[in-house]
């Protein structure tokens, strides 16, 4: 198996940056975890607890376990903008309460790794990853 916890843990960085570093790797090292011998091989994504924008849970009613709802804007759109003008991407940033690009380029790639409905690929959102 393949895990997958680095990132650009920035809370300023562009959106540019943020989308190579979390989201580009991200997409590449999925792509190589298909390439492996073993086609038993997940790919483990180490994500973000924080990646639903502005909602926030509470101890009887917590945050859903399942995508955080980018509706009306779309995941693959939103990385190409990230990657080019970032106007699209800027103003989908704003509308849905991220606040800032490291938490919007996870769940964006949560998005995008979520979209093939790839079985071998696994999603987890620790509240925080540190050093041992």
């Amino acid at each position: 198996h393949v895990f997958h916890c680095a990132a650009a843990v920035s809370f300023t960085q562009t959106m540019e940056d943020a989308a190579v570093s979390n989201i580009t790797s991200s997409l590449q090292m999925r792509s190589l975890t298909r390439k492996l011998s073993n086609k038993n091989a997940k790919f483990v994504y180490i994500s973000t607890a924080f990646v639903h924008g502005c909602e926030t849970g509470t101890k009887t009613e917590p945050l859903p376990e399942t995508l955080f709802s980018l509706h009306p804007y779309d995941p693959l759109e939103l990385y190409k903008s990230m990657l080019g003008t970032q106007s699209y991407a800027s103003a989908a940033m704003n509308a849905l309460g991220f606040p800032n690009t490291y938490t919007f380029s996870k769940c964006i790639c949560e998005h995008l790794l979520h979209g093939e409905n790839d079985q071998n690929t696994l999603i987890i959102r620790p509240s925080i990853v540190g050093p041992s």
